[in-house]
């Protein structure tokens, strides 16, 4: 099993233990830096201000971890998606280090690719906006579906260095995969297998698992909901609140997207929500869009 030994000054949350699949495999995040509440995993929030306005947050003070499962199927197996996302506060505005992606209420999308024994073969995570995408397999993987040239041992993501494949001595639902989150960017800097008993020093909090689409019902009071997401006008199903400055103003010109780097809803498929692009050139987004997973990971070179 591959094994790091964590930080003194990480501290872990986890998803609250129910016994069910999707508990078995939500990942740990190790928080870089936690008593700094925009490093916190929060959860979404709504409310109506002093002036009737409607202003949705996402608090760090409660954690929650929202799941969804989805099926898929290629031509020669079919695989279940376990479907997590977080979200936090923001990344802050900084200009030394310059944060590209600061902003509000940013997220992160990890998502478990179980075969038919729900053994998982695959670990693809991803920023909310479609940015910094990561693909770690494991020991699971048949040699096949493998990219050509793939490095097994480690990978380098957009400067983030990263294990090439996880190597489970067994299978066992006490093994967790564990992700240290950068401090104020939220980026992953590190991947490794775990098992439970050996986080619990680092224990800060348990969060809940809550259904993806609950983010569309956020309670507003008075017995009134609304979504996390805009639901009319040209920023429909983008993230409220989580317009990235910086991103418009350094690559919006070039990627030819006036929207470059807003966090999003993730559709279940090509008919639902908007695209949900993983490479920048206009002339990828289609093929590599998440909403159709299968032909998303043939784009990236995975022949599962």
């Amino acid at each position: 099993m591959n094994t790091t030994q964590p930080a003194t000054d990480l501290k872990a949350i986890t998803a609250e233990e129910n016994g069910t699949l999707l508990a078995n495999f939500s990942p740990v995040f190790m928080i870089e830096q936690p008593e700094k509440p925009y490093n916190l995993i929060g959860t979404p929030m709504a409310q109506v201000t002093k002036d009737l306005t409607e202003k949705v947050f996402v608090n760090p003070e409660k954690p929650t971890i929202y799941y969804e499962t989805r099926r898929f199927q290629t031509s020669r197996s079919t695989y279940t998606n376990l479907v997590f996302r977080v979200h936090f506060e923001k990344v802050p505005l900084n200009f030394f280090p310059l944060y590209l992606g600061a902003g509000e209420n940013v997220g992160l999308l990890v998502i478990a690719t179980l075969n038919l024994k729900d053994q998982p073969v695959l670990y693809t995570l991803v920023h909310t906006c479609g940015c910094y995408l990561a693909f770690i397999p494991t020991s699971y993987m048949p040699e096949q579906a493998f990219p050509k040239s793939w490095d097994k041992g480690r990978q380098t993501v957009y400067s983030e260095n990263l294990p090439g494949m996880l190597k489970y001595p067994r299978f066992d639902k006490e093994i967790r995969l564990v992700l240290t989150l950068r401090n104020a960017t939220h980026r992953i800097k590190d991947a490794w297998l775990s098992d439970k008993k050996s986080l619990g020093p680092y224990l800060l909090s348990t969060a809940p698992l809550a259904p993806l689409d609950s983010l569309e019902t956020l309670p507003l009071g008075d017995r009134r909901f609304t979504s996390f997401y805009e639901i009319s006008g040209p920023r429909t199903d983008y993230v409220k609140s989580s317009t990235k400055i910086w991103e418009r103003f350094f690559m919006s010109w070039w990627t030819f997207d006036w929207r470059i780097g807003e966090d999003k809803k993730l559709g279940k498929n090509k008919n639902d929500s908007i695209q949900f692009y993983t490479s920048l050139p206009p002339w990828n987004r289609d093929a590599s869009d998440m909403r159709d997973f299968k032909t998303f990971l043939k784009f990236w070179g995975w022949n599962l």
